[in-house]
């Protein structure tokens, strides 16, 4: 089964009221995060929450970036979801927060369907805006890093093909 092919959703067993969510949140992550020209920035630290030693003092910031859930809807009548998460790109200063944030925008905006190894149907993705850039708070709840952010638009089927 191709994502280009038409579904039948009744002849894969698949039922719009009692079929578990998929969920494309994994899916996303994994694109950011082997991104090469997020990668050339970010040497691959992203994650859900900051990672063990992501996270220095102002003379040794380092690049990395947080992947977070904003909220999902589901139309009424079809198995369609809207899933729209945050993508919070940490950067040295500024300027480097906001280059990791347009190669984040650059590795999903406008991206075409695909279905990942478990089952996630993805149609589309697309940079949805950000808040702009800004510094996380000063100690003890944040350690002053500048970012910048991407808010991420995934339309995806609610249910995983097999």
């Amino acid at each position: 089964m191709s994502i280009f092919d038409p579904v039948d959703f009744d002849s894969v067993g698949f039922d719009t009221f009692t079929a578990p969510l998929a969920d494309p949140f994994g899916f996303i992550l994994t694109t950011i995060r082997s991104d090469p020209g997020v990668f050339a920035i970010s040497a691959g630290r992203w994650s859900s929450e900051t990672g063990k030693g992501w996270d220095h003092g102002p003379a040794s910031y380092q690049a990395f970036g947080i992947l977070t859930l904003l909220g999902r809807s589901r139309l009424k009548r079809a198995p369609i979801q809207e899933v729209r998460l945050l993508a919070k790109c940490y950067g040295a200063n500024r300027q480097l927060a906001s280059a990791h944030a347009m190669a984040v925008s650059a590795a999903i905006h406008a991206t075409g369907r695909r279905i990942s190894t478990g089952g996630v149907a993805i149609f589309g993705t697309f940079d949805d805006g950000g808040d702009g850039a800004g510094t996380d708070p000063e100690p003890p709840n944040g350690n002053g890093q500048p970012y910048d952010s991407v808010i991420i638009q995934v339309n995806a089927y609610t249910g995983l093909l097999v």
